[in-house]
């Protein structure tokens, strides 16, 4: 049988490990790097804006904005959508019948 105290020392245990990950990805600098990676992308646009207003080019909007969404979608991540609505539609009429069953018991 497993102990309430296995279970509390192993949640314990992944939120350190959770914290020592994030604390080092941050201590390393990834986040830093994905900022700057966005900045100089940014500032190779605002040089391409100003070469083309120096020879007089036509200037639309859609050719200096950066556009850094990924698309994420492939049949993973949409089975991945579709079990979790599932779960959410489970887990909710769960919730309603147990407090509908509550509530009943206590209003008799």
């Amino acid at each position: 049988m497993i102990s309430y105290k296995k279970i509390f020392h192993g949640f314990i245990w992944c939120l350190f490990f959770s914290f020592l990950v994030l604390y080092f990805a941050q201590a390393g600098g990834y986040y830093e790097d994905l900022n700057n990676k966005k900045a100089s992308l940014t500032e190779e646009k605002i040089k391409e804006f100003e070469e083309d207003v120096r020879n007089g080019k036509k200037i639309k909007v859609e050719n200096y904005v950066v556009n850094m969404k990924k698309n994420y979608e492939n049949k993973v991540s949409d089975f991945g959508l579709f079990t979790s609505k599932i779960f959410a539609k489970g887990f909710k009429w769960t919730m309603n019948n147990i407090f509908n069953g509550i509530d009943k018991m206590m209003n008799e």
